[in-house]
Formats: structure tokens, sequence, C-alpha cells
């Protein structure tokens, strides 16, 4: 088995066009790869929008598949050093945590500990029934979501979130027609706001930032 403090998220894998991404402060070099803090974030154009697969460092790299979640793994880190900058700048600091939804989180979060060795930290009782699992993959919060209505099958990856260096400042550029006004997150101090879904991500994106007011 991996060691925990190894494993982590090398890059998240959407589908799409880059336009929809542009809206948003996002733009892909000519690999179609966009950088956000340590991880990349990859366009494949042949996809539906979505977040379809990800890919691992340092973990165990027979596992194709956690659970459902479809994995590939990086033997090496990669170099990224420069990437076109969007018609404005987003200031993202890293991905803060992605979402995997499951209809069986000790499921989903056993596959997650055999293929990465990255232990559970704690499970939150979110309300409605709405359990949450969280697992830390290097830098990045992997949150395990289950509740009643969801279908039985496998997990799959549901979406991501974004810390950026100055929430209010990208709130008030795009305006609340691209992104939901602020408002205080789970964790203290922090605010969340969430990309709208009409601008066609197919993902759901949201971005945090520090409570400055």
């Amino acid at each position: 088995m991996p060691l925990s403090d190894q494993a982590r998220i090398s890059e998240l894998v959407v589908g799409g066009g880059a336009q929809n991404w542009a809206l948003i402060g996002i733009a892909f070099d000519a690999s179609n790869c966009a950088v956000l803090g340590d991880v990349a974030l990859r366009l494949d154009t042949s996809l539906e929008p979505g977040l379809h697969s990800w890919v691992l460092h340092g973990a165990d790299v027979s596992v194709l598949s956690i659970d459902g979640v479809v994995t590939a793994h990086e033997s090496d880190q990669l170099l990224r050093t420069a990437y076109p900058q969007a018609d404005f700048d987003l200031g993202v600091i890293g991905v803060d945590h992605v979402v995997i939804n499951t209809p069986d989180l000790m499921r989903t979060s056993d596959a997650l500990i055999a293929a990465t060795g990255a232990p559970l930290k704690r499970v939150r009782d979110a309300g409605n029934n709405v359990q949450q699992g969280f697992h830390r993959l290097g830098s990045v919060v992997v949150e395990i979501v289950t509740a009643p209505s969801m279908h039985p099958g496998p997990a799959s990856l549901w979406g991501f979130v974004l810390n950026v260096k100055d929430i209010y400042e990208v709130a008030n550029h795009v305006g609340p027609d691209v992104l939901s006004i602020p408002k205080p997150a789970v964790q203290a101090g922090s605010l969340i706001a969430t990309f709208r879904s009409s601008l066609g991500l197919g993902v759901p994106v949201a971005l945090m930032g520090q409570d400055t007011n």
C-alpha cells in the first residue's frame, strides 16, 4: 500500500469546450491543460461536459477505478511552469476539495484507502440524512458524500472547489449572473460562492476565500 503522505491528485479531467471555462477565468494551454495550484485541470474536448476522471501521483498504479471513479496515474511529477492568462485573473491558490458522490460512503472510502493509503479523517452528518467522509490527498481534501436519494451503483466524481486570493474581487468582476453571492462556508472565517449552472461547465465549481470584511 502506498504511503498516504505520497499520494496526491495530479490532474482532474473535464469535458466540454474551452470557451465555457474562459467565462470563469480559466484558460487552457496548447495541451489543453490549466494549472490550479499544484493540480492541473485537463480538458478533453471529445468528452461531454462534466468531471470524468482524475490522475493520481503516488497511488497504487494497478488501480484503474476507485469504486467506479476512473483513475489514471502519473509516475513522475510533471513540471508546469507557464500557462496562458485568461481574460481576468481568478487568483487561484489551489484546489481546496474534490467531491465524490456515492450510495455507500464506507465502500467508497475503503476503496480510496486501498488505492492511496489516505485514511478516513472523519465523517460528518450534514443534515437531511446526508453524510460526508473526508480524506486528504496531498494538498486536496477528498469529500465523499452519500444520501438516501443516490441510486445504487458505483461512485462518481461530482465537482470541485477552488481557493482564491480574493473572492469578493472575483464576485464583483463577474457579477451575480455568473457567480452566486459569497456566503459563510462551514469552515470558520471562510466564504463560498458557486458558479451558475447556466454557464455550461457541466461540473459544479465553487470558490472559497477568506472573509476580509
